[in-house]
C-alpha cells in the first residue's frame, strides 16, 4: 500500500510533512541567500533643499524621503545610515548664516532624518560646530543612534547591531582626529585600535556583517579595509574626487557618499551562508523628477535664504526665513549685460553650462557675442590685455545682486564692467597661438587619483588615431632651490624617471606610467620597469644626472610658458586648453580635437 494510506492520524501526517520539509531544507539550504539594502548619505551639512546647480539641481530632504520610501517598498530589509557631517555650520557649509539659523536648520534636519527612519549616524568633527554639549544634547534626545567607536561622549554609542532579514548587521561609527580640537579637547582614540577592538566585541555579539560609517577620509578608509580584519563595508563620508560610486578592496567594499545629499547611495548585498556573494551599488540622483515627501512640508520652512527661492526668469527673496511662516517672493530681474569675445567658429566645451550658471545667478542676464577677429573684438582684447579667450565682460551692475558673491573672486573691475576669468568656463583659447592639428599636450603629475583614468583614455585615443601626437608634461616647477613637484620628492623622482624613459624607450612609457599609477604608493618602481623590458640601472643613471634635470626642464617648458600649474589639463591642437575632469571619454576628446570618431572611421 502507498505511504499515505498507512498514516492513521493527523499527528503522523504532520510528522511526515515536517521530516520531508526538513530534508528539503538540508538539501537546498546551502544555496539560500539573504538580500539586504544599505542606503547611505554623508557630508550633507543639513542641506534641506536642492542645490542651486545650473545643470543638475539635485538633492533636498523632501526628495530623499520620497526615494527612501520607494526603495523600502522594493526591499523591506533596508538599513538607512549617514557616515557623518550631517550638522549645519562650519567651513564646509556654504549655506551657513550664523549660529542660531544654523542650529535651527540643524534641528529641522535631524527631525527629517528621524521621519525618514535613519538607523544610525556617525559623528565627525563637523558635529562639534556648536560644541560638545550641544552635540550630546541632540544625541540624547534623538531616536537615531549617534555612533563613534573612538570617541566617548554622553549620548554616543560605539556601535549598533540591527537585525535584518535574519542577519545581525553591526554599524560602527568612526570619528576623525580633527574632532579633538573642535570638541574642546575630547580625547579621540586611534581609529584603527578602536575599530579592531569594536569588531571583536560585535563578533562576540553574533554580528554577521560589519559596516563602518567613517568620517576619516577615503585614504584612511581604504587602509582600514586592508589593515583591520573583519571589515565588510565602509561608507566613506569624505570621498576623493572619483567617478566611481564604490571600490572593491581586498575582501571589503568601499562606497562613497554624495556631497550635500545631492544623491542617495544604494548598496544591494546578496549574502550566502552569511558571506557576501554579490554586490551592486547605485548612486541615485535626487533630481527634480522626484516629488517632495508631503510629511516634511510640516517641518521644513519654505526657505532659509534667498537662494532657496528660484523661478525661471525671476529673482527670488526669502521672507521670514527659517520659520514656518517663511515664503518666497518674486520680482522681475534687473537686466545685466554680458559681452563674450571669442572666435566666431569655435564652440567652447562646457561654455553653455557656464552661461547657464551665470543665468541662474543673474536671471536678467543678456548675452551678446563678439567675434574676436572683428575690429570691435580686437579692440576689446587689446584694452583688456587678454591672453586667453573667451573674454567675459559683465556689467558693473552685477555687484548690486546678492549672487555676485559667487563670482566675486573671479571678477576684476575695469571701468564700468567686470572682466571674469575665462577659466570659469572650462575651456580656453590662447590669443595668437597657432592651431596645429593632431597634437595633444597633457599636463599632469606622475602621481594622483586621476592618473589611471586619464592615461587609459589617452592610450585608447592614440590606438584609434595613429596620426595623433600625444605628449605628457609633468607638473614639476623649477625655482631657486631646484625643482619641486606637488606630490613632494617621491613625485619629482618619478617625473625624472619618466622623462628619461620618454627619451630612451618612448614605446614603453605608457605601459610603465600606467603601472606606476596603479602602484603609486610603492617605492619599487623597478618592478614596473623590468615588467616592460626597461633597464632600471640605465634609467636611474639618467634620472640622477644633469641629463635628467635638463630633460625635465625641457618637458616643463610649456607649463611655464602657458602658466599651467595644476592638472590633469589638456592642450588641444596647440591653442585650446581644457580641464581633463570635463573630458573623461574618448569620444569627447575626438570631438574636441576634430578627429573622426572610431565608428565613422570603421564605416569608411
Amino acid at each position: 500500500m502507498r505511504l499515505w494510506l498507512k498514516v492513521k492520524s493527523k499527528t503522523q501526517i504532520l510528522r511526515i510533512l515536517f521530516l520531508v520539509s526538513g530534508f528539503w531544507f538540508l538539501v537546498t539550504g546551502y544555496c539560500f541567500a539573504e538580500k539586504i539594502t544599505i542606503l547611505y548619505t554623508g557630508q550633507t551639512h543639513a542641506a534641506l533643499y536642492h542645490c542651486g546647480c545650473p545643470v543638475q539641481p539635485d538633492g533636498g530632504v523632501g526628495r530623499r524621503m520620497t526615494k527612501v520610501k520607494e526603495l523600502r517598498k522594493e526591499n523591506p530589509n533596508t538599513i538607512l545610515v549617514d557616515a557623518g557631517g550631517f550638522f549645519a555650520g562650519g567651513e564646509l557649509d556654504e549655506h551657513s548664516q550664523g549660529a542660531q539659523p544654523d542650529k535651527t536648520r540643524n534641528e529641522i534636519n535631524l527631525k527629517a532624518l528621524e521621519l525618514m527612519g535613519y538607523d544610525a549616524v556617525s559623528v565627525g568633527d563637523d558635529e562639534f560646530n556648536f560644541g560638545q554639549e550641544y552635540l550630546s544634547a541632540q544625541a540624547r534626545k534623538s531616536k537615531i543612534a549617534f555612533l563613534s567607536a573612538n570617541l566617548k561622549l554622553n549620548g554616543l554609542k560605539p556601535y549598533l547591531i540591527k537585525k535584518v532579514s535574519g542577519l545581525n548587521v553591526a554599524l560602527i561609527g568612526l570619528t576623525n582626529p580633527q574632532a579633538k580640537a573642535k570638541s574642546g579637547g575630547l580625547e579621540v582614540e586611534d581609529p584603527y585600535q578602536a575599530l579592531a577592538g569594536t569588531i571583536l566585541e560585535v563578533r562576540k555579539n553574533k554580528a554577521d556583517l560589519v559596516v563602518v560609517l567613517s568620517y576619516l577620509g577615503e585614504e584612511e578608509d581604504k587602509k582600514l579595509i586592508t589593515q583591520i580584519e573583519g571589515v565588510d563595508v565602509v561608507v566613506s563620508a569624505r570621498p576623493q574626487d572619483s567617478q566611481e560610486p564604490f571600490s572593491k578592496i581586498g575582501k571589503g567594499i568601499l562606497v562613497r557618499a554624495s556631497w550635500q545629499g545631492r544623491h542617495l547611495g544604494k548598496l544591494n548585498l546578496e549574502l550566502e551562508n552569511k558571506k557576501i556573494k554579490e554586490t551592486k551599488v547605485e548612486d541615485i540622483r535626487l533630481s527634480n523628477e522626484i516629488a517632495n515627501a508631503p510629511e516634511l512640508a510640516k517641518i521644513v520652512p519654505a526657505c532659509f535664504e534667498d537662494s532657496a527661492c528660484r523661478k525661471e526668469g525671476l529673482v527670488g527673496k526669502c521672507l521670514n526665513p527659517g520659520t514656518m511662516n517663511a515664503s518666497c517672493g518674486y520680482e522681475k530681474p534687473k537686466q545685466i549685460s554680458l559681452l563674450v569675445i571669442q572666435p566666431k567658429d569655435i564652440k567652447i566645451v562646457n561654455q553653455e553650462k557656464f552661461l547657464s550658471f551665470l543665468r541662474k545667478l543673474f536671471p536678467g542676464l543678456q548675452v551678446n557675442f563678439v567675434d574676436s577677429d572683428s575690429e570691435a573684438g580686437k579692440s576689446w582684447i587689446v584694452r583688456n590685455q587678454a591672453k586667453l579667450l573667451p573674454v567675459y565682460l559683465i556689467a558693473k551692475e552685477a555687484d548690486t545682486q546678492n549672487e555676485f558673491k559667487n563670482i566675486k573672486d573671479f571678477a576684476q573691475l575695469r571701468d564700468d564692467y567686470y572682466c571674469l576669468s575665462p577659466r570659469l568656463s572650462g575651456g580656453l583659447i590662447f590669443v595668437g597661438r597657432p592651431r596645429i592639428a593632431n597634437k595633444l599636450d597633457v599636463f599632469m603629475g606622475a602621481k594622483g587619483n586621476k592618473g589611471v583614468e586619464v592615461l587609459s583614455v589617452l592610450r585608447n585615443l592614440q590606438t584609434r588615431h595613429k596620426e595623433l601626437e600625444v605628449k605628457l608634461h609633468y607638473l614639476a616647477v623649477e625655482g631657486q632651490n631646484g625643482f619641486a613637484a606637488p606630490g613632494g620628492l617621491a613625485e619629482l623622482e618619478e617625473d625624472l624617471r619618466q622623462v628619461c624613459i620618454a627619451k630612451y624607450q618612448p614605446d614603453k612609457l605608457w605601459d610603465y606610467a600606467l603601472c606606476r599609477f596603479k602602484n603609486q604608493d610603492s617605492s619599487w618602481w623597478e618592478i614596473c620597469a623590468e615588467q616592460f623590458g626597461i633597464n632600471p640601472a640605465a634609467i636611474k643613471k639618467c634620472a640622477l644626472s644633469k641629463e635628467g634635470l635638463d630633460l625635465l626642464r625641457e618637458n616643463t617648458g610649456l607649463n611655464k610658458e602657458l602658466e599651467v600649474s595644476v592638472g590633469p589639463v589638456f592642450l588641444a591642437n596647440n591653442n585650446e586648453i581644457y580641464m581633463a575632469k570635463n573630458l573623461t571619454r574618448v569620444e569627447e576628446l575626438e570631438k574636441l580635437l576634430g578627429l573622426a570618431s572610431h565608428i565613422e572611421k570603421n564605416k569608411d
